[in-house]
This record gives C-alpha cells, structure tokens and sequence, in this order.
C-alpha cells in the first residue's frame, strides 16, 4: 500500500498520539465510548469505511471491552497493539502491565487524557451528590471503589506533566482513602505501533478479514 498510514485513536491517548506521530493523517474517537462498547466499535468502523483508498490504518487502542473485536479492514490493512487496553500501551509493554497488575491488582490507573476526557468514579460521584445528598452518593461511590487498593498516574515522557492535575489527584485519594502513586510510562509501544516492526507484539487485520473476538482470546494464553 503507497499511500502513507491513517491513524484512527482513542482520544485518551491524544497527547501520545500527537507526541509521536510522524506526520500520518490522525482521526479521534471519544474515550467515553469505552463504557459502550458497541458504540465504540461503530464509531472506529464508520472511520474506517469512510477511508478513501486502501492504506495501513493504526489503531491506537487495544481490545478495549471487545469494542474492537468484529471490525472489518474492508480494502485497507488495520494493525493495533496486541494488547486489552490503553494502560498496557502507556507504560510501555504489555509485560510491564502483568508486572504492576501481580504487584498491586487493585489499581485504578489515571493519564492526562483518562482524568481530561472520561468520568471516573470520583466525577460519577460528583454528578448525583445534588440529586442522592452527601451520604448515599459517597456510599454508592465508594462501593464502586471498595476492592481497588491504590490509585496510580502514569506519566508518559514529553507529555506535560500532571501537576496541574494534583489536586484533583489528591482529592481523589482522600476522598477514597487510597494511595496515590506515580509511575513513569513509556512512548515505545506507540512509536513502534507508527514505525513498526509489526511482529507479535501486534494484531494484523489483512484486506478483506474480520478482526475476530478469538484472536484476543489466544492473547489472554500468551
């Protein structure tokens, strides 16, 4: 295929996206509709059929709650990372993943983009306090929350820090009552997923195939 890649993203990962991104044409799609993930998958589809052409689309997002399982590369070639979600991608690797899930499986993780463009809990919280008051809405809230054991931040390098997103943080721990840590991210599995190689770290969709739900299966055996 001559014509250069399309990017089509989550727009939680857009600073990433925008960080290293080599010129290649970029579509958004909302991070919301990740509660949805028939929406998702429809939203991505319509940006793919509506692709002139036949080109290599880049799919930053992973399996993302099967929202991406069924998509159909129609003319084009889609590659996304082999992974189940954006976490995976911003710290790097999908074993330094494995690694923070076997040292704290309770982690709510956070980016600049999940605190810039989805509701978590804390935000949820927010929105019936008015309508439920001050005790069934932090009781519900926190029943949401009851088996997360920290919450953590990932910094990604050459995206701005999160300072300004402290407090916020910090209310959030309080309010929860859990820790909150950093960890440093990475932009590696990003700057490959634009400049490959595309090996077994990636899911390659051929013309004319169906991203089927069993190839994220064999994924959870690797």
């Amino acid at each position: 295929m001559d014509t250069p890649p399309k990017i089509i993203s989550c727009e939680v990962l857009r600073n990433e996206v925008e960080r290293v991104n080599p010129g290649y044409e970029v579509e958004f799609f909302e991070g919301a509709l990740h509660d949805y993930p028939d929406r998702l998958r429809t939203a991505v589809q319509e940006r793919i059929d509506a692709t002139p052409g036949a080109r290599d689309i880049l799919l930053c997002c992973g399996r993302c709650s099967n929202g991406t399982a069924g998509l159909k590369a129609g003319p084009h070639r889609l590659k996304l990372p082999a992974v189940d979600d954006c976490i995976s991608l911003l710290l790097g690797s999908k074993q330094r993943y494995l690694e923070e899930h076997g040292r704290q499986p309770g982690t709510y993780y956070y980016t600049r983009g999940w605190i810039d463009f989805i509701d978590d809990p804390y935000k949820e919280y927010l929105k019936i306090l008015p309508k439920w008051g001050e005790e069934k809405a932090a009781r519900v809230a926190r029943l949401i929350m009851e088996h997360y054991t920290r919450l953590a931040v990932i910094e990604t390098p050459g995206v701005a820090a999160l300072e300004d997103k402290r407090a916020y943080l910090e209310t959030v721990s309080a309010f929860y009552d859990l820790p909150l840590e950093r960890l440093s991210g990475s932009l590696r599995f990003l700057e490959k997923l634009m400049s490959g190689p595309h090996d077994e770290e990636f899911l390659i969709v051929e013309p004319g195939d169906v991203l089927e739900e069993s190839r994220f299966w064999a994924l959870a055996q690797a």
